[in-house]
């Protein structure tokens, strides 16, 4: 008979389905299944497995928008299969929104554990403006004017649950443990909710084994490759990237710009038109990509522009972009300026919304040549293999789940 404890995971998304937040909750749960039964129910059908973790579809938790997706969990609450998966376990781990999960648990004598990739207790959208000192009275109304811009019916919801945070704080503030992944989230969801100060933890996300296993190669051409992998959000900054483009246009930098992600018709016809206007920029917009094709990316780009405007805890581009030596120019949000701390990356970083600063940034590494972008190249990606080192990190997960049994 298998005598490790258990850990059951409740998730509405699972890797590859999302994005870091999820990537991170699949490399956890590789680390915590060494020492812990892992079963993890989700909402996504198709998943990435770990060895040995034990995988359950719950169509209940398909449903992503917070309002149904707590109804749902409420829902499943009552279900007795899960009541009994609950009744198993000895910790319940919830990586993402599924909150309403936390009182049941604990009225069971469960030990919870709640993983903040960002600031759900805070934002109605989980995303605090950068900088915070800034916008730290103005949350609630940055959030409404997020959603009325992408449309008619976000605006409606925005303005109907602008109190689903004071929700979900209520709940997170009865979980044991608070992981946050950056210092700077720490103290931006400390200072809003002083109640969860006590429980919170500070844990780096762990290198995906891709990254941290790929041969350090750089294959730079002539003419400098830009990666972006924004897509057209506005909060990753892409009304900056198109700003930043035109300064480069009009100064006749010779630069192609590589574009990942997901675009609206809209924006494309945005690009074509700085195309066809300035015939020294080259964008390619190559949409998603694998995870392998992200990689090979890399291996040509002389740099990562990242030039997001909201408090990123932990933002995966970045740190990808270290440890596949990368040069980053990204602007000091989240936890981005402890990332970059102490390294030549620093001083490509630049203030959130600083357009002339973002275009001079890119023009400053164009005048490094390429023995010196090799030379960063490698010490980049020993700085980040070192910060994000996986035993030190496994360390520090590990016994944070052990000390609740």
């Amino acid at each position: 008979m298998n005598s490790m404890p258990s850990i059951l995971v409740v998730t509405e998304r699972y890797w590859p389905d999302g994005g870091g937040g999820e990537l991170a909750t699949h490399l956890i749960i590789n680390i915590l299944r060494k020492k812990f039964n892992m079963v993890v129910v989700t909402g996504t059908r198709s998943t990435s497995k770990a060895s040995g973790v034990e995988y359950i579809y719950e169509p209940l938790l398909s449903k992503r928008e917070k309002p149904m997706l707590w109804m749902n969990t409420l829902r499943l609450i009552n279900n007795q299969r899960f009541q009994k998966l609950l009744d198993e376990s000895d910790i319940v781990y919830i990586p993402r929104f599924a909150f309403p999960i936390v009182p049941f648990a604990k009225k069971l004598g469960k030990k919870v554990v709640v993983h903040l990739h960002g600031y759900i207790p805070i934002s109605y959208t989980a995303t605090v403006l950068a900088p915070y000192e800034e916008h730290k009275h103005r949350i609630a109304l940055d959030n409404i004017k997020l959603e009325c811009s992408r449309s008619l019916i976000n605006c409606m919801g925005a303005n109907l649950l602008w109190w689903m945070p004071k929700l979900a704080r209520k709940w997170i503030s009865q979980a044991d443990k608070v992981i946050c992944v950056s210092r700077r989230q720490a103290e931006i969801i400390a200072d809003q909710a002083p109640e969860l100060r006590d429980k919170i933890e500070i844990v780096y996300n762990p290198l995906p084994p891709e990254v941290i296993n790929a041969k350090l190669r750089k294959e730079l051409g002539d003419t400098p490759i830009f990666l972006y992998v924004g897509g057209d959000s506005y909060v990753k900054g892409f009304h900056m990237f198109l700003k930043a483009m035109k300064e480069l246009g009009r100064q006749g930098i010779k630069a192609r710009f590589i574009l990942t992600n997901r675009y609206s018709r809209e924006s494309i016809k945005i690009l074509t038109t700085l195309i066809n206007k300035y015939e020294n920029l080259r964008i390619d917009v190559v949409g998603r990509v694998e995870y392998h094709e992200l990689i090979k990316l890399h291996e040509k780009a002389w740099a990562l522009v990242f030039p997001s405007i909201w408090e990123e805890p932990l933002p995966y581009a970045v740190v990808e972009s270290m440890s596949l030596g990368t040069i980053p120019i990204a602007s000091k949000v989240g936890g981005i300026p402890e990332i970059v701390a102490g390294t030549v990356a620093e001083r490509f970083s630049f203030e959130p919304g600083d357009v002339k600063s973002f275009a001079e940034k890119i023009d400053r590494l164009l005048a490094c040549s390429r023995d010196e972008l090799i030379d960063i190249s490698i010490r980049l990606r020993n700085h980040a293999l070192k910060l994000f080192d996986t035993s030190v990190i496994e360390n520090r997960f590990v016994p944070l789940f052990e000390f609740l049994l």
